[in-house]
Order: structure tokens, then C-alpha cells, then sequence
């Protein structure tokens, strides 16, 4: 069965069983509705043949893509309602910045995140990962040092070495539960003075760690005292999960937001990737905002796209409810991913994340090699999964699994896990 016919068998309940042959009544939990009693139905399949996914294009034939942070879910209508209209208008001309962007802004962090940010503060800035590139140009030379806290999102790393900059680890400390920064692995780091900048992954992506406000106020202050600028990576920010909230970095005190910059937008909260340069920085120092925003400035990158203003808008002035909806249902998979690996010994013990919609398992004691495991879950599995080894010193044993996606296919996943 070619690709496209394979992922379009899952959208119909006719062809459910070409897609999950021994799945039966798993599939009852699918759905082919956008919305069920006026509420949004995440457990519809979304057909993504002919959309140029990136996450599908990778996936072998038979293989569930549970790899890259991309959910399987419909946009949030309010934000296709918005790109709709202003398409309609058929006006796609030079477009400048309007006042309800940084509005939008500075409302979303002063009532999801309890941060009452300032409009100067705020500037648009092109996807975070790029931004954070811009600032290793800003703030650091060639040769300098930048911390990062593995197992990490591995992009910090790559560009920061492919800029020239020395990348040294402060590995996190898990006690098989829970990851913890290494304070006193940090303080050694620190010492040393070619030491210019930490990356923070604010909340932890791949571990799904939210850090806490005393955990941060110790860390603004061992750098502050260095005089070693922080950056906070909060793209996940948005997807606490219940019991826990997300701390914006340079809010936990003064020494925070005067070494601190932090990068976000709505990309990952309603999967909004494929628009692109889709984020903005919140830098409360102006000695550090200035010569940053005239970085992106100077490289032409502190122009959005249209697309990029309308769905920003649209996200923080009409997205919250379907957010908050989004996340229960995300809680509700990830209840299902802990209580299978719980039930059954596989030798993969599944870490509970505090937000986003990935899951960190740890596969250690299944006594395999990284190659081995990745084998394991690609060609026996049919799951594509991402590779723990790439996020660094830690990461080995584990791998990332993405469930941000109707519940059928987590247990579709699982079953196939354990008939492995």
C-alpha cells in the first residue's frame, strides 16, 4: 500500500483495520468529527496526505510517526477562521506590526503565566530556535563557552557548534523519577571565564521537567554573579500539565530578569510549525534588549510574515479554551502511556511529564544497545520514535515518544510495544 493510500485508510472507519489489524475496538475511540456536541473532538484522525508533513514523510510504510513535536490535531479553529478571513480580503501586501500583536502578547503572559510583562519588553523575533542562534551572534564570540543542560534538545547544541562556540555539559541528575539540576557540577562551570551563556529549556524538553520558582532563583543567581546571560528556551510553557505551572525565567527576581531572555510563541501550544517564524523574545533589560533587537535588526529578521501576526492573535485572544481542552485530553494519553508500562514489565519505564505531550521512556533495563533499540522500536514496533542518544550526555537507553495525537493511536502504539 503506497503512503498516502496507507494514512487515508486511518481517516475512514471502513479502512481502520488496514491501518491497526489487531487494534478492533481500540478504534471505537477514533473519531472522523471535528467537534462532538459542540466541543473539539481530538479523537479524530486528520488525514495529512498532501500536506507536506514532515514527521509522516519520514515514516516507512506501516510505521506510526510518533517522533517529532507535531501533533496529529485540526488546528484550533479560531486561529484557521482568522488566516481565513484576512486571506479572503485578498490583501497580502507589505505589512507592518499592529499593537493588538504585542496586546495579545502581554495579556497571554499576564493570565496564563501570572507575569505581568511590559509591551517594551516584547518583540517579535523569527522561530525560537533561530532567535536563540541570533544570540549566541549577540552575546558571545567564537571560542566562548555556552552551558547546556543534557539530555537537551539537541538543536542547542548543533548551532551553537556550528557557530563556533564551545558547548560544555552540565549533565541534569535523575533519580530515576525525576531530573534535578547539578548546582554544584554548574558552580565548577561557571568558574572558568570563557563561560558567556546558558541555554535553559524552560520546561524540559525531552525529560518534561517544569522547573520550580526556587530551582530558578538559584540559577539567575549563580550566573548572575558570573555575569553569565541566561537563555530560556519556553516554547512548551503553554502545555503545563495539571498540578503544575509553568515560571517564566526572568519572572523568579531581578537577577533573573537582568541577565535573562526569554523565547516562546504559540507554535508548539497549537501546532502552528509549518507557518514558520512564528515566536517573539521577552527581554526585560533594555542593555540587553538593545543590542539584540538591532541583531535581528541588522540580518533582516525582525520582519514577521502575515500569517505569523494573524495566528499569533488569533491564538492568544480566541485559543484558550481549546487549550485547556487540549490539555486534558493530553493528560488523558499520557494516563495511558504510565499506566501501560506500570501494568506491564516490558523493561521501559515511562517518565511522567509535568507539560508538553512527550514522554521520556527509559529503556535501560531491556539491556540493548542504543542501535539495538532504535531497531527494536522501528522495525519490530513499526514506531518511529526519537532517538534519546541525540539529546546528549544521559540520553542513552531512552527514547522520546510523541502522543500528542488521538488516543487510538497511543494504544495502537503500546499494543505494538508489547507484541514486540
Amino acid at each position: 500500500m503506497k503512503r498516502r493510500q496507507f494514512i487515508k485508510s486511518v481517516s475512514a472507519a471502513a479502512g481502520a483495520s488496514l491501518l491497526f489489524p489487531s487494534a478492533g475496538s481500540m478504534m471505537s475511540g477514533c473519531s472522523t468529527n471535528t467537534t462532538i456536541d459542540g466541543k473539539w473532538d481530538f479523537d479524530e484522525i486528520v488525514d495529512r496526505s498532501g500536506t507536506w508533513s514532515i514527521k509522516h514523510g519520514r515514516a516507512n510504510e506501516g510505521q506510526i510517526p510518533m517522533w517529532i513535536a507535531d501533533m496529529e490535531f485540526r488546528t484550533a479553529p479560531a486561529i484557521s477562521s482568522a488566516l481565513k478571513e484576512r486571506l479572503n480580503r485578498d490583501v497580502l501586501g507589505y505589512t507592518s506590526i499592529p499593537d493588538a500583536f504585542y496586546e495579545s502578547i502581554v495579556d497571554w503572559e499576564t493570565k496564563m503565566h501570572h507575569w505581568p510583562v511590559k509591551k517594551e519588553w516584547v518583540a517579535y523575533c523569527p522561530g525560537v530556535i533561530t532567535s536563540i542562534n541570533q544570540a549566541y551572534l549577540t552575546f558571545t564570540r567564537p571560542g566562548d563557552s555556552i552551558i547546556v543542560q543534557p539530555p537537551v534538545y539537541d538543536h542547542f547544541r548543533m548551532y551553537a557548534e556550528r557557530l563556533g562556540r564551545h558547548v560544555i555539559d552540565n549533565p541534569l541528575l535523575f533519580d530515576g523519577k525525576r531530573y534535578r539540576m547539578d548546582f554544584d557540577g554548574l558552580d565548577r562551570l561557571l568558574a572558568d571565564d570563557s563561560t558567556k551563556m546558558l541555554v535553559l529549556c524552560n520546561p524540559h524538553n525531552p525529560c518534561g521537567t517544569v522547573w520550580d520558582e526556587e530551582t530558578l532563583r538559584r540559577l539567575a543567581s549563580m550566573c548572575h554573579q558570573r555575569g553569565v546571560i541566561i537563555i530560556s528556551d519556553e516554547i512548551h510553557g503553554d502545555l503545563t500539565l495539571p498540578g503544575k505551572r509553568h515560571i517564566p525565567f526572568c519572572s523568579v527576581s531581578d537577577e533573573a530578569a537582568s541577565i535573562g531572555l526569554v523565547f516562546t510563541g504559540p507554535t508548539k501550544t497549537f501546532n502552528l510549525a509549518g507557518i514558520g517564524m512564528t515566536a517573539y523574545c521577552i527581554i526585560p533589560n533594555e542593555d540587553l534588549r538593545e543590542p539584540y533587537l538591532k541583531q535581528l535588526n541588522d540580518t533582516k529578521l525582525n520582519e514577521p510574515p502575515l500569517a505569523s501576526l494573524v495566528a499569533t492573535i488569533a491564538a492568544y485572544t480566541q485559543g484558550a479554551p481549546w487549550l485547556k481542552s487540549l490539555r486534558e485530553y493530553l493528560q488523558g494519553n499520557i494516563k495511558e502511556v504510565i499506566d501501560f508500562f506500570s501494568a506491564n514489565n516490558l523493561g521501559i519505564k515511562a517518565i511522567k511529564p509535568e507539560a508538553s505531550f512527550l514522554v521520556w521512556l527509559d529503556c535501560r533495563s531491556m539491556g540493548l544497545t542504543q542501535e539495538e533499540l532504535m531497531n527494536f522500536f522501528s522495525n519490530k514496533a513499526k514506531l518511529l520514535l526519537s532517538n534519546g542518544a541525540a539529546y546528549g550526555p544521559g540520553g542513552e537507553g531512552f527514547v522520546r515518544m510523541n502522543i500528542g495525537c488521538p488516543r487510538c493511536l497511543v494504544k495502537e502504539a503500546l499494543s505494538r510495544i508489547r507484541n514486540a
